[in-house]
């Protein structure tokens, strides 16, 4: 690859209380193959040690530190590495996560063969605690080929760290995350796929994700009602871009989410996320978003449809028989 051909690459990492894990992850950013990167650091004003953590690495001087004033959240990080990042692509990495070192080679290389506007790639988790030698990295040899990739893209996962974006396809959509909402990356994903209309997939787990007990992915308190707001963004997403084609996927996570929300969600919450869920299959049903008929699709979809006592009935003798069964596997 020629210096011509080396477009800048703006690394946004959001910072906020993660001493432990910030070392490994700019560790893993500065060591990339592929050298002309920014790595935009955005310090969410950390209550511990974090901030004084990055000072090792300031010596790199591919690093820029931007520190909030206040706490502001995960998306409002985002935002801000978004809006001072000037390469002419850009991605996020996780401050408590790691990536191998030939990432950024891997996705230029494949932008530029095939001007990819978007360049996914897959994630393995590895446990907290975990050593050096023991992380999931991938196989040494990299012999692969990179597959465009249609409306199969709106079924990966929802991640925005694994996407590698032309920056120009997120300025002119506007992209960015909903402030004040968890599962941010949701309209994210959505809104970049109908925006963008050349997409790769490298087939290799490029992206190692820590897998900590406080993550949201493993939540069952009030923030999973988040989702039904986020749901709602991303059906006006699809319908304001006309995209019929996609609404079974989209329909098909929604009902997926509304199990996952009612079978584990914190019983003080229930009853709330029953009216939010009744609320949203009504709307589902109007703007015509079919999902296939498996077993949990039918079994969900007709508990919400239940009176509210009896579908709260139904959802308590459903979350019993589930935890037996875990206990059982356990």
């Amino acid at each position: 690859m020629t210096i011509a051909a080396e477009p800048l690459v703006s690394i946004i990492v959001p910072v906020y209380n993660v001493t432990s894990y910030i070392d490994a992850c700019l560790a893993s950013i500065k060591q990339q193959t592929y050298k002309n990167i920014e790595i935009i650091v955005v310090e969410d004003c950390s209550t511990d040690d974090s901030k004084q953590a990055l000072t090792p690495h300031l010596t790199d001087k591919r690093i820029k530190v931007i520190q909030h004033n206040e706490n502001s959240g995960l998306s409002a990080a985002r935002n801000t590495g978004i809006k001072s990042a000037i390469g002419e692509y850009m991605m996020f990495v996780d401050s408590d996560d790691i990536v191998d070192i030939r990432l950024v080679a891997a996705c230029v290389d494949c932008a530029l063969t095939t001007n990819a506007e978007v360049v996914t790639y897959g994630f393995v988790p590895f446990k907290e605690g975990v050593a050096e030698t023991e992380l999931p990295y991938p196989a040494a040899s990299l012999a692969f080929d990179a597959a465009r990739i249609d409306d199969s893209y709106f079924s990966l996962p929802h991640f925005a760290w694994l996407k590698f974006i032309r920056s120009s396809v997120v300025r002119s959509a506007s992209l960015h995350f909903p402030v004040g909402l968890y599962y941010e990356d949701w309209p994210f994903h959505w809104h970049l796929g109908l925006s963008a209309k050349v997409r790769y997939q490298l087939p290799i787990d490029f992206y190692l994700y820590r897998q900590r007990g406080t993550s949201i992915t493993g939540s069952t308190d009030k923030k999973l009602l988040d989702l039904f707001v986020i749901h709602s963004e991303v059906i006006n997403l699809v319908e304001s871009y006309q995209a019929d084609k996609v609404k079974k996927i989209l329909a098909n996570k929604v009902r997926q989410s509304h199990w996952s929300i009612l079978t584990r969600i914190d019983n003080e919450y229930l009853a709330m996320a029953l009216a939010q869920a009744k609320k949203a299959d009504k709307t589902l049903r109007l703007k015509g978003y079919e999902s296939d008929l498996t077993l949990r699709h039918l079994m969900i979809s007709n508990i919400v449809r239940m009176p509210s006592q009896v579908a709260l009935s139904m959802l308590q003798v459903l979350r019993q028989a589930l935890d037996k069964r875990a206990r059982m596997k356990g």
